[in-house]
């Protein structure tokens, strides 16, 4: 069974956290959840209401994932104060595992800390690009540096039917888009 690890911090992007919680679940995969706070807690309010007990603080996660996912939202910006976080991506990176990041994680966290190479393979919010030049598509999947981006909230489902499809194949990604009436246009 894959194995995914998302990370949370106060401020994140309620709908990107849970639309790809959620289509990792249905897909089949090991998820689990960790909150970034120095303190140890595992509470995570987001940036719109929702209330997140996370399984785990990152201080207390161990071993390798298939997948790291960091969500964005107004408090991205704290990702990075996490050395923790930023040497796992590094991790992840160095040894070729995914990484998938949506709406301002790709550019503040990815490319800010020199994780994401090539903006221009990947999507990022708008006004989050830390001078980068990136796609304006809605997901970017950039096969080189095995990293999966998503643009906004708008498009968490289709960016975690990437990331699904990436971990379990594309007849698993399509059998979770069918069961969520995603229309391909």
């Amino acid at each position: 069974m894959k194995k995914a690890l998302i990370v949370y911090t106060n401020g994140t992007e309620d709908v990107e956290a849970t639309a790809v919680l959620d289509v990792l679940h249905r897909g089949g995969v090991d998820v689990k959840t960790a909150a970034i706070h120095a303190d140890g807690s595992r509470l995570v309010n987001c940036a719109h209401g929702s209330v997140f007990l996370c399984q785990h603080n990152i201080e207390d996660v161990e071993g390798e994932f298939d997948v790291i996912i960091v969500p964005g939202g107004p408090g991205t910006k704290s990702y990075t104060g996490c050395p923790k976080l930023i040497d796992m991506l590094k991790a992840q990176k160095a040894r070729k595992g995914l990484i998938a990041a949506i709406c301002a994680a790709p550019g503040v966290v990815l490319y800010g800390e020199g994780i994401l190479q090539d903006p221009t393979k990947a999507s990022c919010y708008p006004g989050c690009e830390c001078g980068g030049k990136f796609s304006h598509d809605g997901v970017s999947v950039n096969a080189d540096e095995n990293i999966i981006t998503g643009r906004s909230a708008h498009y968490a489902i289709a960016w975690g039917l990437e990331v699904l499809k990436a971990l379990e194949g594309q007849k698993v990604a399509d059998d979770v888009a069918t069961a969520l009436l995603v229309i391909n246009d």
